[in-house]
Order: structure tokens, then sequence, then C-alpha cells
């Protein structure tokens, strides 16, 4: 209850700050290309007479970014035997700097009188009010209905969010539907905005090519995303109508840590037979607000399992059952350290991927599901998650065989997609920095300081990123005799020994993690501390995915018959 009334207020917070947005969208419309429309509509019987023109000129305001520009001009004319002095120009206020609209505007006032065919327009019910010119601005008139409509459309979409959660707090207990369900939406909300923002300046871009403005090429990648966006919303809806809604029922609901996160998946078709599997992960989530507010995720717990599919009158049914370790953390989505429970669903690949993602609620307690797997499905698919596990780490690691004992290769080349990323992303940093080094001579200390924290981090990944590339470890068992030696481009660097007697000496240790879409793996390495030196001492390392590191672990321990 707690947790859906806390939804339900962040709902109407976030139907708040969307109606701000869409009052000012409609602000927008209402009082730039609606007034002007009903301006010209309501003008459209006053009658034109000679005027004569005392001043027009072109006002420039400048900002700290840009400077706009406005017409102002006076002039006098005769109605019905009487005098009038005039100073609106037309019914196009405030100052922009669309087009060259105000210095052409300007030529043709002056030109206009220097020939004695300057015209005024008067309203014969009120002959003080006057226009110069009667004409739209379509430019203006289309970027502010552009940007009206963005504003609009940004409130209007936040307000549908807020709606969706306060529905989702009231239902609580009911079906989970997956994020993928407003995928299209955004992406298409997206797609709107991108090639909304980008369409006055496209229209421009002849006229700005003509007078060699050549960077304004650049504008072509807000539509080149914009139809990105669009192509990734029809996916999306593709994909939606394909399977239909996929809710998920929980059982229990929610989830329990100490008990079992179970539950039902039913989906629109009969899909028999295909590479299901499903993932339950635990993540601690780290925001940051503020001007450069931030989000990232890191992988507490992970497991996979092939769920059991059967086949029902109207779709298929998805079954899965996890039991969790009792010492995770619930779901807690405030403050600025979360903790999300997540579920991954992926099936067949044709005719069109299956993929879903759903966040769960997921609290302590001890209750268990009535939903129960088949004893043949769950030791099938166990037995086939064992072989493939020892397969996976023995292409990983070379296990070669001695009389008494094991060697153990962590041979170079391995995980090259997570070490050139390492490398690369050193590259970028530390290549900032000595730009920034050698712009600062010029542009002053602070720059200097930029590059030094730039540095910081880059010239470290970098070196880290080319040891691990050329870095390789043999560990040689013999008895409870252990040596292991770094090598580096095929160099030995140094060597460490210690005894290796128990199994509950053998641990393993996490390292970095790599993300593939939503599905993280993570990299590990196995190591042992000597009992009498007490350091810490290398196996194997690099070894990908948990699975395969339990498998290694567990097979080694036989083969060395440690007890």
């Amino acid at each position: 209850m707690a947790a859906a009334n806390r939804n339900r207020k962040s709902g109407l917070g976030i139907n708040l700050f969307g109606l701000i947005f869409l009052l000012v969208g409609l602000g927008i419309l209402i009082f730039g290309p609606l007034h002007t429309l009903y301006e010209h509509a309501v003008s459209a019987d006053w009658r034109q007479v000679p005027a004569a023109l005392e001043s027009a000129n072109v006002r420039s305001n400048t900002g700290s970014d840009s400077t706009t520009y406005s017409v102002e001009a006076a002039y006098r004319y005769q109605y019905s035997g009487r005098n009038y002095y005039g100073s609106r120009v037309g019914y196009d206020r405030g100052s922009d700097n669309i087009s060259d609209y105000h210095h052409e505007l300007v030529s043709r006032l002056r030109h206009a009188s220097s020939r004695g065919a300057l015209r005024a327009w008067v309203n014969p019910d009120s002959p003080s009010e006057s226009y110069l010119v009667r004409e739209l601005r379509w430019e203006k008139m289309l970027f502010m209905t552009i940007f009206g409509t963005v504003f609009g459309g940004v409130g209007l979409f936040v307000m549908f969010m807020g709606r969706k959660k306060a529905a989702v707090a009231a239902v609580a207990g009911g079906p989970i539907h997956s994020s993928e369900k407003h995928g299209s939406w955004l992406f298409g909300f997206m797609a709107f905005m991108f090639l909304g923002i980008s369409l006055p300046g496209v229209l421009a871009m002849p006229d700005e090519l003509g007078k060699d403005n050549w960077p304004i090429l650049a504008v072509l990648l807000f539509p080149l995303a914009g139809f990105w966006l669009a192509y990734m919303a029809w996916k999306n809806l593709r994909n939606w109508r394909h399977y239909g809604p996929a809710p998920l029922a929980l059982d229990p609901s929610p989830g329990q840590i100490g008990g079992d996160v179970a539950g039902r998946i039913t989906l629109a078709r009969r899909l028999g037979q295909a590479d299901w599997l499903v993932t339950l992960q635990c993540l601690r989530v780290r925001i940051s607000r503020g001007k450069n507010s931030s989000r990232s995720e890191s992988v507490i717990w992970q497991a996979d399992q092939v769920p059991e599919v059967n086949d029902e009158a109207t779709g298929s049914v998805v079954r899965f059952r996890f039991t969790p370790p009792t010492d995770l953390p619930e779901t807690d989505n405030l403050g600025n350290r979360q903790v999300e429970w997540r579920l991954l669903l992926t099936g067949p690949k044709q005719p069109i991927p299956l993929q879903r993602t759903y966040e769960l609620p997921v609290v302590q307690g001890t209750q268990t599901s009535s939903i129960s797997l088949s004893p043949a499905h769950v030791e099938h698919h166990e037995r086939q998650a064992r072989m493939k596990s020892l397969t996976d780490a023995a292409e990983q690691i070379d296990v070669q065989m001695l009389g008494n004992g094991v060697v153990l290769h962590s041979r170079p080349g391995r995980n090259l997609a997570m070490k050139a990323m390492v490398l690369m992303f050193g590259l970028i940093f530390g290549g900032v920095s000595v730009g920034l080094a050698y712009v600062a001579a010029e542009e002053g200390i602070m720059l200097y300081f930029m590059a030094f924290m730039f540095g910081l981090f880059g010239f470290p990944m970098f070196l880290s990123g080319l040891f691990m590339l050329g870095r390789s470890l043999k560990t040689r068992v013999e008895g409870p005799r252990v040596e292991a030696v770094r090598y580096w481009g095929g160099m030995a660097l140094w060597k460490r020994s210690g005894n290796l007697v128990h199994a509950d000496q053998l641990k393993l240790k996490g390292g970095m993690s790599m993300n593939s879409g939503r599905r993280t793996t993570e990299y590990f390495s196995l190591e042992f501390r000597d009992e009498t030196g007490g350091k810490v001492i290398r196996l194997a390392e690099g070894i990908a995915g948990r699975a395969v590191s339990e498998a290694l672990r567990e097979n080694l321990i036989k083969l060395l018959r440690l007890d």
C-alpha cells in the first residue's frame, strides 16, 4: 500500500509537470499562429488608403547567443477627410531571426513610398487602427506551430505516462506489462520531436546553401535521427502486434527474497519450441540529479533459466520459477541509490525476434509459488546448462592434465570486444586530454585543469586496456603446490607460488562487466588465498559468465581431489 501511494503521488507530480508543458504549448499556438490567422480574417474587409512613410527601420535585439530583429515604422494617412498617424506595421508581433524578412520588408516599404505607391489598411469602424502590410509569414507561423505542438506534445506524453503510472498503482498486484508496451509511443514521440524541430532548418537550407553556408548541412543529422527513431517505433509496434501484450502474472505477488520469484507470461500466439531464455536480475541503480543528471546500473545478482512453454487454445504460456539468495536487497525506488528487479524474456527469432522486459516488485519474504515446472523439463535443461558451462569453460581456459595435477592457461586474445572497448575509451579520454592541454596555452588555466581530469581517467584506462590485450596467465598445480606466472606479449613478468589444500580456499572474484542490450556479461577470476603466506594467487582469469566460472571451479575441485 505504501508503494502504491508513492506511485500515485509520483503520478500526480508527473501530471502537473506535463500540464505546465501543455499550457506553454497551447499558449504558443493560441497567441502565435492562431491569433495571426484570426487577425488576418478580421481585417479582410478593411479599406486600403494612400499613406505617407515618415520612417521605417530594422531594430536589432542582441541576446546572449543570438540577435533578433523587428520592424519599426511611422506613417500618416487620411480617412473620411481626417488625418491619422500609425505605427503598426502588420499583425506580426515580437522579434525573430527567421529569414531576411525584416530587411526585405523595410526595403519594400521604402521603395513603395519613393514611388508614391504606399498603402495602409484601415479599419472602417475604427479608422485609428491600421496596418501597413496585411500578409502572413508562413515560415514563422510554421516554426511557431511546430514549436507549440512539440511543447504540447511533450506535456501530453508526460501526462499520459503519469496516468499510466497512477493506473499501475491502482491495480497493484495485477498483471505486469513489459516496458516494450510503450516503446513504440516513446520512439514515435521522439521521432516527431526530431523531425518537427529540424523542419524549419531543412526548409531554410536551399537559401542558406545559396549563401555558401555549408555548415547548415549539419541540420540533416536531426531528420536522419528522426527517421531512425520512426523506424524503431514501427519495429516495436510490429513486435507488439505480433506477440500481443504478453502480461506477466507473478505468483506469489510481489516476488519473495527467501521464497520464490515465479510467474506466467501469456502470449497471443502458439509458439512451441524455440530458444527460450528468462533472465532475472537484481540491479543497483545510481541516479545523480541536477544540471548533468545521469543514471547508471550495475548487476548485484543475475540468473538464467530456460522456462517451460506450453501451447494452449489461444496462445502460449511461459512459466518460470527462481529461488533467489536470501541476502539480496528488495525493490527500492526511492533516493539516489535504488534497487530494481528486472525480468528479461527472449524467445523465437523468426519471423520477428521476441524480447520483453519487466520491472518486478520483490520484497523480503518466505512465500513459495504454486507454479511448478515439470521434473523432466528441469532435469533436461539443468543437464544441458551444466554441459554448456563445462564446454564454455574448456573453450575459455586451456586445461592440461599432469600426473598429479593440472596446468591452467588463460591465453591472450580472449574477450576482445571488452578489451577493445577499454582501449578505445582510454584513447578518447587521453586524446581529449592532450588536445585540451595544447589549447590551454592560449585559452587559459581552466583548460589545464580539464586536461588533467580527462587524463586522470584516460591514460590509466588506455594502459589497462593495452595490458589486458597482451596479458596471459599460466598456472601449474602439482599436488598442493601452485605456481602462477604472469606473461605479457609472451614475456614472463613475475611469478607467485603457494599451497592449495582445501576446496573452500578457491574463490570467484568478480571483475568487469559488459552489457549487450539489457543483458549483462560478468567476468570473473578464479583465485585462492595461501594459508601460510596469506597472499592471494590467481589461477585463471577473464572467465565470461558466473555459471561458466562456477563450472570451472567445481571441475577443478574434482580434478585436484580437494576436500
